[in-house]
């Protein structure tokens, strides 16, 4: 081969580096931020997803700017995200889920160009314990994590797909994955979303698709995700604009991202996959990474 012996060990240090570099040292925020551009003034922005990563590969790079300058962003991670960890191998389905929320941190941390430290606390939102955190370096930059089931995981109540079960109301309840306590219920879960919102009030709700076509067919929990979102604003009886994004079926679209944001958007990604094994390796990721489709209009 033309590398030979020596050009694969100094590819193999190369990457070594770039793991630390990647994982170590936070980016440059204020390059990164004319790559990206800004939001305008007065922004707030609420994700709700499925699982950790949602935000990353679907609405991004939307999503990076404001968490780079540090503006009022939250993202609500309604799953636990354990998927089969612990039935298709041996890894503990809890570690992974903690692991997942680990590379979350770096992510955001790293984008922001502050240290990966962060506080938390187990607050009551519509009466359902979730874990709330934020960035110490970057306050305004905050993480939930509900902890529900994966819609993978046939350990929920009732089996796989527990968040599209609770929202058609062919299960009456299901217990949180990674906190099991009370059975939480459709009602539950709104009124744990529109407490959140009510509380952070945004200006802007980015939600996946609710409504997904085209092939490859969405995962069932971003559309879950997406409508108990659009519930819980309506419940709330807030003005906010609603922007959804599409999932999956971007695979069969053309890249659309240009240079710049394209970069940025693999880098936080590489921050993330490395703290998740089922992450590490596949072209699919590829794919998501050059584009970000939203579903248009955007809807008040």
């Amino acid at each position: 081969m033309f590398f030979g012996r020596y050009g694969m060990r100094a590819l193999s240090l190369l990457f070594a580096v770039a793991l630390i570099v990647f994982t170590v040292v936070p980016c440059a925020a204020r390059p990164i931020r004319r790559l990206l551009g800004l939001p305008a003034v007065g922004e707030r922005f609420f994700q709700v997803v499925a699982h950790p990563d949602d935000d990353l590969l679907f609405m991004s790079p939307d999503l990076l700017g404001a968490v780079a300058a540090g503006w009022p962003t939250m993202t609500l991670f309604l799953t636990a995200g354990e998927g089969t960890a612990g039935l298709e191998d041996r890894h503990d389905p809890h570690a992974y889920a903690r692991q997942r929320q680990e590379g979350i941190r770096a992510a955001y941390a790293w984008l922001a160009g502050v240290p990966d430290l962060w506080r938390g606390r187990t607050v009551l939102a519509g009466g359902v314990p979730v874990r709330t955190e934020w960035l110490v370096g970057s306050p305004r930059v905050r993480l939930v994590f509900a902890g529900l089931p994966d819609g993978g995981d046939p350990r929920a109540d009732g089996g796989g797909y527990a968040l599209s079960r609770l929202l058609s109301g062919t299960t009456a309840c299901v217990r949180a994955f990674t906190s099991p306590g009370r059975c939480l219920s459709k009602a539950d879960v709104i009124g744990m979303l529109a407490a959140l919102l009510t509380r952070f009030r945004p200006t802007e709700l980015r939600t996946l698709d609710p409504d997904p076509s085209g092939t490859p067919a969405d995962h069932l929990d971003h559309t879950a995700s997406a409508r108990f979102a659009k519930e819980a604003a309506t419940a709330a009886r807030l003005r906010v604009r609603v922007r959804s994004y599409r999932g999956y079926p971007i695979t069969a679209l053309p890249s659309n991202l240009l240079a710049g944001p394209e970069w940025v958007k693999r880098a936080v990604f590489h921050v993330y996959r490395l703290h998740d094994y089922r992450a590490l390796s596949g072209p699919r990721y590829g794919r998501w990474i050059r584009r970000m489709y939203t579903v248009a209009p955007p809807e008040r």
